[in-house]
């Protein structure tokens, strides 16, 4: 466990806040006509908009994917996005080396060169490759090293060229085990989650290093080489607003900072073309926020068609009104705001509730004494007691939605908890930067893109015929069972009735 270090630690994270872990954007006006490109793992995420924003600028560019289907689909959006038509798809298969020597043979009888090749694929997940590998260090590291290397002298031949291969910031928390690659051909034993994350943690490692020896190899030649940590966005929130604008419905964004959410507005309003974007403080760490939106909503709207509580963090510290911050915001606030706007919801023929919780709850737990005594789901300063608090933050969301729909029973309100998917967002923000390390990697185990993440909210905000499912749990835009702690319903109960009292509404 990573102890919070304070004094001096916070002072060097507050100062990488501001230089190494700024929101990144690209500033170079750079045209790639003429150079060719592979991208792995190009059929969605962060591979995908590389390719979409190397082929603007004019490059051809090659989708090294597993699924052709998807890969196929990427090139067409692409190719309608930016109308360059040197996008196409060549099947790599990472966790196969000879996928990989059989796309490299490929690539060097067909194309004459190549000046930029970004190791981008990577993964999180058990089992083996094809080769009785890890799969985490065969796709991750083995397959972007093998590739590398067959492509070399293709990027000598066409310099200055790059090799950028994608990194995190989970390499602080890896090492490599030579004894255990040459005995098990992995990085580590065991198949829990935790033992995953370290997994991926010392294939990340395992990147930085294979740039950092590359590096030395190609002196003297014309290739550079990086390696980076791709940094995080927010976004379900403002891709779902930005989806329902454009579908025509008034949104309101309701945020605390509001210079971000007004630069949010224009970004909607100038991509959508509606003007019916409006932005309303609320700060969800202040149950006296929360009641004041809900009085200037109530008279400033007349209907409520949906309400989507998707803001959620993983921080230390408390709320304003003395609550563990992570219950606060999470659960709390959500909770007594869906309280205070049910009749206006009610008003409307048919509104919905959607809730973003996280598959995070299977580890979740709630423990009513200590909550009623310390107003917090957990305690303890360790990174992974941060993450537990989190995980019981989320089973307090999912069982919210499900005592809320036996409430709303007869009513014309239906809600619905969702899991939004794989999705790279600022969700630790606020923690310190050891336990960022220790977060963020987590981060892409429960969490795709923001506006691929979205899609499981948006289904459950506009889908017909799902009414009846009011109350359950949707992932990848289906109803999913939860586990049996997750519809206990004496627990749903007494999570409502203990929320109650907290909120001063019993």
């Amino acid at each position: 466990m990573i102890l919070l270090i304070c004094g001096g630690i916070v002072a060097v994270y507050l100062l990488l806040c501001v230089t190494v872990l700024k929101i990144p954007k690209c500033k170079s006006t750079a045209k790639l006509h003429g150079k060719t490109v592979i991208v792995t793992g190009a059929n969605t995420g962060i591979g995908k908009a590389t390719a979409l924003d190397l082929a603007r600028r004019g490059a051809r560019v090659i989708l090294a994917c597993r699924n052709e289907s998807k890969a196929q689909s990427a090139v067409a959006e692409i190719l309608r996005e930016t109308g360059n038509k040197e996008v196409l798809y060549m099947h790599l298969d990472l966790a196969s080396l000879q996928s990989v020597r059989s796309f490299a043979e490929n690539f060097l009888k067909k194309e004459s060169r190549l000046d930029i090749l970004i190791n981008n694929a990577g993964l999180l997940m058990g089992g083996k490759t094809q080769d009785g590998f890890g799969t985490i260090f065969g796709v991750n590291h083995l397959g972007p090293f093998l590739l590398t290397v067959l492509l070399l002298d293709r990027l000598k031949e066409c310099g200055p060229s790059r090799v950028v291969t994608v990194s995190s910031l989970a390499h602080l928390l890896g090492n490599v085990d030579f004894n255990c690659i040459n005995t098990h051909k992995d990085l580590g034993l065991g198949n829990s989650d935790f033992a995953l994350l370290k997994l991926y943690s010392h294939s990340k490692l395992c990147n930085i290093l294979f740039t950092h020896e590359l590096a030395k190899r190609l002196k003297g030649t014309n290739v550079t080489c990086y390696s980076l940590h791709p940094g995080g966005n927010t976004g379900i929130g403002k891709a779902t607003a930005m989806d329902l604008a454009g579908r025509g419905m008034r949104v309101i964004l309701a945020c605390r900072n509001q210079q971000k959410a007004e630069a949010a507005i224009n970004d909607i309003k100038n991509t959508t073309g509606s003007n019916d974007i409006v932005y309303m403080e609320l700060d969800l760490g202040s149950l006296q926020s929360v009641r004041a939106f809900a009085e200037t909503f109530l008279k400033t709207e007349s209907r409520l068609d949906l309400l989507i509580n998707n803001a959620g963090l993983v921080a230390d510290g408390r709320t304003t009104d003395g609550f563990g911050i992570e219950f606060g915001v999470n659960h709390l606030g959500h909770f007594l705001l869906t309280c205070l706007l049910l009749d206006r919801l009610k008003e409307s023929p048919a509104s919905r509730v959607i809730t973003l919780a996280s598959m995070a709850y299977r580890w979740g737990k709630i423990d009513f004494d200590s909550l009623i005594s310390t107003k917090d789901l957990g305690s303890g300063r360790y990174s992974w007691q941060f993450f537990q608090a989190y995980c019981n933050s989320k089973l307090c969301n999912v069982l919210f939605s499900h005592e809320l729909a036996k409430r709303l029973q007869g009513s014309n309100v239906t809600c619905y908890s969702v899991h939004p998917g794989v999705v790279k967002t600022e969700l630790s923000r606020h923690v310190s930067l050891w336990q960022k390390v220790f977060i963020e990697p987590v981060a892409r185990l429960l969490f795709l893109d923001p506006k691929t993440g979205a899609q499981t909210t948006l289904h459950c905000a506009i889908q017909e015929g799902i009414e009846h499912l009011s109350g359950r749990y949707f992932s990848c835009c289906a109803v999913e069972e939860v586990f049996a702690n997750a519809k206990d319903d004496a627990v749903a109960k007494k999570l409502w009735d203990v929320s109650e009292l907290l909120c001063g509404l019993s």
